[in-house]
């Protein structure tokens, strides 16, 4: 036999050999050079417990209490609330500071820079200018088209550029009005909601951490008039009541006490103390004919209301 034809023959019982090892089957396992590194005891989330390790017989385990994921912890409550610490010294539940909305940006948010405003616009033309309008102006489409319980206000109004940063975020997270306009906490990410503040004070041609803080009122033993006038504002009555008789979301304030009113469900009522503390506790039992159901729900005490009441008897 030539050389030639000995070495193609030992190529081609070397190849069987090969190929017959490579696909037989054996009930033995596989050689492992390094087993401890190949067959090392482990869980996997999708497969059941064959250790007897969980009793209930699952790999995926339900974190241990009070786990953060790591970039959540979510400890800055301007970046993520809103709010800043009162510098009045009220104490909330537990004895910390209360919080109230913030006046000023989160301090890792570069309000003035160019690109944050214009990723704020960017997010700004996607979920807010449907409703308030591209040039902020309250001519959204679905504003002009109508239908909506209450209408999307105008941006540009003194009262919304009045308004600390921390209102308009409470606005885009919580949302307002009793839905009217929805939360936008899932669509929105925390650093896009300042985005779109930051590119909102612009269009409002006001300074980015300007507006009116929150009022401090202090807690009154006795109801009275002044005390009144500075829940009118720091409980957001201004919102929606003017003193003035023009119309916002609610009725007017001027010369409303004793007043007969329409209602939505029908019938009439005579607007007297008991109708304003109704009213505070159950807003939308007896809504004022040609109003939305909007007013929200909020805590008063015995004295904050009588004294409310009698800055509404004082507006005639």
């Amino acid at each position: 036999m030539k050389p030639a034809s000995e070495l193609m023959l030992s190529l081609a019982v070397l190849s069987a050999l090969l190929t017959g090892c490579r696909g037989g089957e054996s009930e033995k396992p596989p050689v492992h050079w390094i087993p401890n590194m190949d067959t090392q005891e482990k869980g996997k989330a999708y497969r059941r417990d064959t250790t007897g390790l969980f009793a209930d017989g699952r790999q995926m385990r339900v974190p241990v209490e009070g786990t953060v994921a790591i970039g959540h912890l979510d400890d800055d409550d301007t970046l993520i609330e809103g709010t800043a610490a009162t510098d009045a010294g009220i104490q909330a539940d537990g004895g910390l500071p209360a919080q109230i909305p913030t006046q000023k940006f989160p301090a890792t948010i570069a309000f003035d820079d160019e690109g944050v405003k214009a990723h704020g616009k960017l997010r700004y033309d996607i979920y807010c200018a449907t409703c308030h309008g591209v040039l902020a102006d309250g001519k959204g489409p679905v504003a002009l088209k109508g239908g909506l319980m209450v209408v999307p206000p105008s941006l540009l109004d003194a009262r919304i550029k009045g308004m600390v940063v921390g209102k308009i975020y409470s606005a885009i997270k919580h949302g307002v009005n009793n839905g009217n306009m929805p939360s936008y906490a899932a669509q929105i990410p925390v650093e896009d909601r300042w985005a779109i503040i930051a590119y909102v004070r612009q269009l409002q041609g006001v300074p980015p951490e300007s507006g009116e803080g929150v009022i401090d009122v202090p807690v009154a033993k006795v109801a009275s008039l002044e005390h009144g006038t500075l829940l009118y504002k720091a409980k957001g009555c201004n919102a929606c009541h003017t003193l003035d008789g023009t119309r916002l979301v609610g009725p007017t304030w001027k010369g409303a006490f004793g007043r007969k009113e329409a209602l939505t469900a029908g019938g009439e009522v005579t607007v007297d103390e008991a109708y304003i503390k109704e009213s505070i506790l159950k807003p939308n039992e007896k809504v004022v004919a040609g109003y939305p159901p909007a007013m929200p729900v909020t805590p008063m005490s015995d004295i904050e209301i009588e004294s409310i009441t009698l800055f509404i008897k004082a507006q005639q």
